[in-house]
């Protein structure tokens, strides 16, 4: 599939790692498992330009998920990107505003752009302790599986399975599940864990979610990993929440319509 001198096949990460490594030696801040996740479901196709493999993309339906093209051959980037929007039916994309290869491309020619979620890095700022100490924040286990449903309803999915791989995290006060954290090994950013938290309704303002915050974070750390944890852009109290707990978001994640 292709004019005569770029073409594509279809493939897999796995058969583009060289190039996938160099994406994300690119990648300066790390984005969390949201994006993962719709990269890992996403169609991989390898370019060819005469013959040689210059670089790959992904699509999930619609949506272009990912793009890199080799710095030898980027002058081509713009000519590669109109095609696959022609030929493979793409009429969005995400693109995190830390891979500038994509995010030039693709500013080059669209019809919107909206702000879908936020990243955020860990700093040294001194910040206050937790509200809740940590000896009340535990691996959830299967006697929790229903407690954490009806607590945190629609938030997840597959609490069973995600409780099944030590995904997630209850904090409680006397017996009462006030909160769950979430920890997701990302798979495509090195060395890093998505984190998340969902704070019981009745005992929001309380500094639930950020103790959460703050104990996976220190939970990460201890396994000599990086915390990365996101929100959709308009949860102004979750990025509060984050924020006092001494993050900072440098990095967001764009969703471009064409």
């Amino acid at each position: 599939m292709g004019t005569a001198m770029i073409t594509y096949k279809s493939s897999s990460l796995t058969e583009n790692q060289k190039y996938l490594d160099d994406y994300i030696d690119g990648i300066a801040i790390p984005y969390d498992d949201f994006l993962e996740e719709h990269i890992l479901n996403s169609a991989i196709f390898s370019i060819f330009f005469k013959g040689e493999h210059i670089g790959f993309f992904g699509k999930n339906e619609k949506m272009l998920t990912i793009f890199f093209v080799r710095d030898a051959y980027f002058y081509k980037a713009n000519e590669v990107f109109a095609e696959i929007k022609t030929q493979f039916d793409i009429h969005e994309a995400f693109v995190p505003t830390t891979d500038i290869g994509f995010l030039s491309v693709v500013l080059e020619k669209y019809e919107s752009i909206a702000i879908q979620a936020l990243h955020f890095t860990a700093t040294n700022a001194m910040v206050r302790p937790a509200e809740f100490p940590r000896e009340h924040f535990r691996i959830a286990n299967e006697h929790d599986v229903q407690a954490v449903e009806q607590l945190a309803g629609d938030f997840l999915d597959k609490y069973p399975e995600r409780i099944k791989h030590q995904q997630i995290y209850v904090l409680e006060e006397n017996g009462e599940l006030i909160g769950l954290g979430v920890m997701i090994g990302n798979v495509i950013m090195r060395n890093c864990v998505g984190t998340g938290m969902f704070t019981k309704d009745s005992r929001r303002g309380e500094g639930v979610g950020r103790s959460i915050i703050l104990h996976l974070k220190a939970i990460v750390h201890e396994q000599g990993k990086i915390p990365v944890p996101g929100c959709w852009y308009y949860n102004t109290n979750s990025r509060k929440t984050l924020e006092s707990a001494g993050y900072i978001s440098k990095s967001k994640l764009l969703r471009f319509q064409f």
